[in-house]
């Protein structure tokens, strides 16, 4: 066996929080025609919540004052959150972009749920708002996997990380594609993250293996080094359709 068992696995903490991170936005064309954007709906649930956006793309950010709640378990939702953000900060241009969308409240009294929907015409893909917290997070002895990845005919992958370590610290991270017999697909390759660093890239080419069929694989994530302990590595998938460019997410877990 390549890789040891796990001891345990833990859930997504999803409770209410005052800081919530979307692993994925987007505000860019289509490589098979259309745009892609991501629309977000934040539930203020203590009120009074004033919510500030960052989005954090490469090793750069921009940020606003998104919403203004008007009361406990209010609602908004905007089609195209990076959209509203550049009419907010006319100054950048946040079309042509993708990265990490961090949803912040004035303090740890004002809480907010959040949910985010990326779509391109009638095809799209959901992903969760996660607490900034440690069981939604990769750190140092604290390993996570993407399951469900595959290379074929039908189908291309990718997957993103944002460098969510609390304090801004760089983090190094060893990659292995595990397929259903525990062997390793190509090779291990390393990775290293700057402070609040957002990439995305195909883990097969990465591992030397971009031509050739590859099917019920998963993604090992193993933080090796990083200057801070707090929080860590927010991580994700998605996989997209060659034929109707439809988008499936893969929620990232707890290994260990």
């Amino acid at each position: 066996m390549l890789i040891a068992g796990p001891s345990l696995l833990f859930a997504h903490d999803n409770s209410p929080a005052d800081d919530i991170i979307i692993p994925e936005c987007i505000w860019a064309a289509a490589s098979g025609g259309g745009i892609w954007q991501t629309e977000i709906q934040i539930t203020d649930m203590t009120g009074g919540s004033v919510v500030r956006a960052y989005f954090y793309f490469g090793t750069s950010w921009r940020n606003v004052t998104l919403w203004t709640s008007s009361g406990a378990w209010r609602s908004v939702k905007f089609s195209n959150v990076l959209a509203t953000m550049q009419s907010l900060d006319s100054s950048f241009t946040y079309y042509g972009k993708v990265g990490a969308l961090w949803l912040s409240t004035q303090d740890s009294s004002h809480l907010i749920q959040a949910q985010a929907r990326t779509y391109n015409g009638n095809y799209g893909k959901t992903f969760p708002g996660l607490t900034w917290v440690a069981s939604n997070t990769a750190n140092v002895g604290r390993r996570m996997m993407i399951m469900n990845l595959s290379q074929n005919s039908t189908y291309r992958t990718f997957v993103g990380f944002f460098n969510a370590t609390s304090g801004g610290f760089y983090m190094t991270v060893e990659f292995r594609i595990i397929d259903q017999n525990n062997n390793l697909v190509g090779s291990i390759f390393t990775k290293t993250f700057a402070p609040w660093e957002f990439k995305s890239f195909n883990p097969f080419a990465e591992a030397g293996v971009s031509s050739g069929t590859y099917d019920n694989c998963w993604l090992y994530i193993n933080p090796t080094s990083a200057g801070g302990s707090g929080a860590g590595l927010i991580c994700f998938g998605s996989s997209a359709n060659n034929y109707t460019n439809d988008t499936y997410a893969h929620i990232a877990v707890q290994f260990q």
